[in-house]
């Protein structure tokens, strides 16, 4: 491979991971779909009491 096409190779990773890792914070700072000013907590299953008496 020479070497300009190694160059050109090397920025099309670099702006892809960094698109990949701009819309990944995009998503995250976005507002969610019904205009709730409190996010909610979801739940994904697992124990709803507690695993020890004292908590």
């Amino acid at each position: 491979m020479s070497s300009t096409l190694k160059r050109v190779l090397l920025r099309v990773v670099a702006v892809a991971g960094l698109c990949a890792a701009a819309a990944g914070c995009a998503s995250d700072v976005a507002v969610p779909a019904g205009g709730a000013s409190v996010p909610h907590m979801r739940y994904y299953g697992g124990p709803k009491s507690p695993m020890w008496p004292g908590q």
